[in-house]
Order: structure tokens, then C-alpha cells, then sequence
């Protein structure tokens, strides 16, 4: 791939990343306040974030 992946893109999980606390990351649609919004999250630890780079 040329250049960064956007969220939207990395929903589909085209790439194995894996968390500081050793789990693999996970993005997952959240539908919030009549949006929707993507998400980040490790499946080890539950943590969440807007984007996969802050959980690295």
C-alpha cells in the first residue's frame, strides 16, 4: 500500500497490529449520538482510542 490507511479502510482488518499490552488491535463501528463513529480497541486489555496508532 501507498501511503497511510485510513480508518475506514483498516475496519476490515487488512493488517495485524498489535498493542503495547501485547493484544492484537481491533476497529469496530460505534454508533453514538446519530453518528458513526470508529474505534480502536485492544482485545487483551479493552482499552479504546479514535485511532489504532494511540494504542501502539
Amino acid at each position: 500500500m501507498a501511503g497511510p490507511v485510513s480508518k475506514n479502510a483498516r475496519r476490515s482488518g487488512a493488517k495485524i497490529l498489535t498493542s503495547r499490552w501485547g493484544g492484537t488491535i481491533k476497529m469496530k463501528s460505534v454508533f453514538e449520538n446519530g453518528k458513526l463513529k470508529h474505534v480502536a480497541y485492544c482485545e487483551k486489555s479493552g482499552n479504546t482510542a479514535r485511532k489504532p496508532k494511540d494504542l501502539m
